[in-house]
């Protein structure tokens, strides 16, 4: 038996596990990895500082209570708590009170990561408190006895769970079970509403009062339930829409950009190819029927 499989039959007993690993050329250019794993129970005169390191830092509380510091500021970290930070920059993190203090903890880093953590970052505090806290658990768990293998299917199988522990907690703002009825079903109208009608001039003005609302509610309320503003995600229907058409019609793209609801060609231009990475023109010429 190795000594990565004895740490990992000790997370059954209350032994701590540690586990590093130094990822393939494969898995560091292409997925995501870990660098350190641990299961901790610490003492309260436990007490962590990193700064400067190339990783991210995901730490979930199994029982008792922690403290973390983090951009000045304190935050109580109990049972079913989980911090996501960066770890370039100053972190503390430290047993609470006199009691003790469960945790598992991940570095992680790879392709990627720094998107996921700047998404979390920009709709969450550092700290979340999860609603269904065993998915998390169970993948958690799943991680580290994937660690007993170092094979490529391993390094893949890795990958897979973080994308699905970071999926889960990326989900976290829009999935709250107490959101105020009426406010969910006056963003899903006004989302119906942009899937349906965006070839229509709309503003964010407009969609307030045909829906009666104002509009600093709407914008807030639609981005906290969906992920953009309103107009964000109008740009968005419309230029998938411009996709569609320009793979499977010949209308000129002054024409597709009047239809989905972009009258001025050079702005249509400009957004397609932000969004896309190349012009309509280009787009159409690589996805066109070449056979015979």
């Amino acid at each position: 038996m190795t000594t990565d499989q004895k740490n990992i039959e000790g997370t059954w007993n209350g032994d701590p596990v540690v586990i590093v690993r130094t990822p393939s050329a494969f898995a560091k250019q292409s997925l995501l990895y870990i660098q350190e794993l641990g299961y901790f129970q610490k003492s309260s005169s436990f007490r962590m500082e990193r700064e400067d390191l190339t990783s991210f830092l995901l730490v979930f509380t199994l029982s008792g209570k922690g403290e973390l510091l983090y951009r000045d500021k304190n935050y109580i970290l109990n049972p079913h708590d989980l911090f996501f930070i960066n770890c370039r920059e100053y972190v503390q993190y430290k047993t609470f009170g006199h009691g003790n203090w469960e945790f598992i903890s991940l570095y992680l880093y790879g392709n990627l990561i720094e998107n996921f953590y700047e998404q979390f970052a920009n709709h969450n505090k550092p700290v979340i408190s999860l609603h269904n806290p065993y998915i998390i658990l169970d993948k958690l768990h799943s991680l580290i006895y994937g660690q007993s293998d170092r094979s490529l299917s391993a390094e893949l199988l890795t990958s897979r769970l973080i994308v699905e522990v970071l999926t889960c907690i990326l989900q976290h703002p829009y999935d709250r079970p107490h959101v105020n009825a009426d406010t969910l079903s006056e963003v899903r109208r006004v989302q119906q509403y942009l899937d349906q009608s965006y070839s229509e001039r709309i503003t964010l003005d407009s969609l307030a009062d045909m829906f009666q609302l104002n509009k600093f509610n709407l914008a807030k309320n639609f981005k906290k339930q969906i992920g953009f503003s309103p107009i964000d995600y109008l740009i968005n229907v419309r230029i998938t829409a411009a996709q569609s058409w320009l793979k499977t019609c010949d209308m000129s793209i002054v024409d597709i950009a009047k239809h989905v609801g972009i009258p001025n060609t050079s702005h249509f231009i400009n957004l397609f190819k932000e969004h896309i990475g190349e012009t309509p023109h280009s787009f159409r010429k690589k996805w066109e029927n070449r056979s015979k």
